[in-house]
């Protein structure tokens, strides 16, 4: 339940510039070790957008497929600042 609190994960928000990705996007694990945060690109995310469908009747159809598991996409404003979109995936390793 608190894998994805604010509170208990504001230390690896902060350390999330240390893990830029190839991509120039960044990402994170939850304090848990859960989950893994990471920015999405507008592209990243038309892409997806374009295969959601098939991507989730595949996970339903094949529960233990090693594709990862997407819970969520969102869009975070903070202030003024433009809108970042993030996607949280489970981390494979507590699979």
């Amino acid at each position: 339940r608190d894998s994805l609190n604010p509170e208990f994960n504001k230390d690896m928000v902060f350390k999330a510039g240390e893990s830029q990705g190839k991509s120039g996007s960044f990402f994170f694990f939850s304090k848990d070790q859960k989950f893994i945060i990471k920015t999405m690109t507008d592209s990243d995310f038309n892409a997806f957008m374009r295969i959601q469908k098939f991507y989730f009747r595949e996970i339903n159809k094949r529960p233990n497929s090693l594709l990862a598991r997407i819970y969520g996409i969102y869009s975070v404003r903070m202030d003024e600042q433009e809108p970042v979109k993030l996607i949280v995936m489970g981390n494979s390793k507590f699979a």
